[in-house]
């Protein structure tokens, strides 16, 4: 079983009967962002990108990050590479900035810390429902809705 390293879970149900690990990549960013006739301004970014979405979302520090011995079957595998991770964490971090600063210039990014991560998923069962809870904001989701094991009834004109 490989040892990966897991963003510290905040929530977590009583008994769960498994989990799931979802990668993201960890960026602490620092802007540098020069200005006319101004003192220049410096911006710390902390970015955490989503390795199966490529979505992007600003955290205000890293998350402590834990070592795990972890079963193969409960990773997911990324779908997104490094250097796709970078772009997007250096276009988030420069929208953000941009709308805190006025300068003619972009800003030089600095990579301060890097770090590879899984964001744990814990799937457990209440009231005879399977349910999946987000080990960082604690929200529970069906995981019987989700994987439309009850079939998937149409109600609209956009349906497919």
């Amino acid at each position: 079983m490989p040892i990966v390293k897991v963003m510290r879970p905040i929530f977590q149900p009583e008994a769960h009967l498994a989990y799931v690990l979802y990668p993201y990549m960890i960026f602490h960013l620092r802007l540098h962002y020069k200005r006319l006739k101004m003192k220049d301004r410096v911006f710390d970014y902390f970015a955490y990108i989503d390795l199966y979405r490529l979505g992007a979302e600003r955290g205000d520090r890293i998350i402590e990050l834990l070592e795990w011995d972890a079963d193969e079957k409960a990773i997911m595998k990324p779908l997104v590479d490094y250097e796709e991770a970078k772009k997007k964490a250096f276009e988030s971090a420069i929208t953000w900035g941009n709308s805190r600063v006025v300068s003619w210039w972009l800003p030089r990014i600095e990579i301060v810390e890097e770090h590879f991560a899984y964001k744990v998923f814990w799937i457990y069962e209440k009231d005879g429902e399977k349910l999946i809870m987000d080990s960082l904001d604690g929200k529970e989701y069906s995981l019987d809705a989700m994987s439309e094991k009850n079939g998937r009834e149409c109600r609209g004109p956009f349906c497919r």
